[in-house]
């Protein structure tokens, strides 16, 4: 167990990361994505010894007695693996991520601005890019805002001055999430920006967070933030834009997603998949595809961080139970 665990260990993660950024590359070239999953993992070991001795007679000399003993050591591992497809892939992939998960993603570290600019297609009818395909059709100055909103609140909750809550409501058993800002930081020019861009009272320091319907589309609330969460997939379509394709090894004429036609990527987004023909010798992971390699740089911890959180991201929908993050219980009328 001591040697076969941590190897068992070491080859998932790394095939989960090759299988996970070959997919992001197919999205880029608009080819179709696959999955398989590791089922189970079944290791067998076994363990020989013995030793025997006897006696050797050799002419003219008198007789002499042999030891000779043996030691094997075997292991036969035996994979299951399970395509992603049907239910499974649906609910994986396809579904879009939970308010429940998103504040699980929030207490497990990761920074509000990048959860955001990752994980939502809007926020109170802010748009981010959503449909790569179609994003002409959302304009530059709304991107721009969506981004200048997650980067304030990036900077606020970087300050200590954001908290993502559950809170309780007596008339309503479904878990309610609320967005506190800290009173000591109210009358910040910053946040007083984010308030006013989301059309929020100013008076308060608890806003629910919710999923747009009908009925608030028509009579949108002062006290609420409603979001929209992208799917896996979604994510993926996103983080495909940056994969760097060099069109000098005769792939010039293979279609790639369009790069956000008429509004350009965020510039400052610290994401990159590079490319080159020879393997690279320094890359955290890296998968030959359409005559080259394609990686994240070892040194790129920015890339590095966000594929770690797409990685979670991946897992955490995998999971058929609701998840809830730390219950921290509010009086909802505050």
């Amino acid at each position: 167990m001591t040697g076969e665990r941590i190897n068992y260990n070491a080859a998932l993660q790394v095939t989960n990361d090759e299988q996970l950024l070959l997919n992001l590359v197919r999205l880029h070239f608009m080819d179709s994505t696959s999955f398989i999953e590791v089922s189970s993992i079944t290791a067998q070991s076994s363990f020989q010894s013995g030793l025997q001795g006897g006696r050797i007679a050799l002419p003219s000399i008198a007789p002499m007695f042999g030891i000779t003993g043996n030691l094997g050591y075997s292991t036969q591992p035996t994979l299951v693996y399970t395509p992603l497809q049907g239910e499974n892939f649906i609910r994986h992939l396809m579904a879009p991520l939970t308010i429940e998960r998103l504040a699980l993603l929030y207490h497990s570290g990761w920074d509000i601005e990048h959860l955001f600019s990752l994980c939502l297609i809007e926020i109170n009818e802010i748009n981010n890019i959503s449909r790569v395909l179609y994003s002409d059709s959302i304009s530059n100055h709304e991107i721009h805002k969506f981004d200048r909103i997650v980067k304030l609140l990036g900077k606020i909750d970087a300050r200590g001055g954001l908290d993502l809550l559950l809170g309780s409501d007596p008339n309503d058993t479904n878990p309610q999430y609320f967005l506190h800002i800290k009173s000591d930081i109210l009358k910040n020019s910053e946040t007083q920006s984010i308030i006013q861009q989301l059309d929020l009272n100013p008076k308060q320091t608890y806003y629910r967070i919710a999923y747009p319907t009908i009925q608030t589309e028509k009579e949108p609330r002062q006290d609420t933030i409603y979001i929209r969460p992208r799917s896996v997939l979604g994510i993926m379509y996103f983080l495909s834009q940056w994969v760097e394709h060099d069109h000098g090894h005769g792939d010039d004429g293979h279609y790639v997603t369009p790069q956000f036609p008429n509004v350009g990527k965020p510039r400052d987004f610290p994401f990159s998949i590079k490319s080159q023909s020879a393997r690279p010798k320094q890359a955290a992971v890296a998968v030959y595809y359409r005559n080259q390699w394609f990686y994240i740089d070892d040194a790129d911890l920015g890339s590095k961080s966000i594929f770690s959180l797409l990685t979670q991201i991946f897992a955490l929908q995998a999971s058929p139970v609701p998840v809830t993050p730390p219950v921290l219980t509010l009086p909802v009328g505050r």
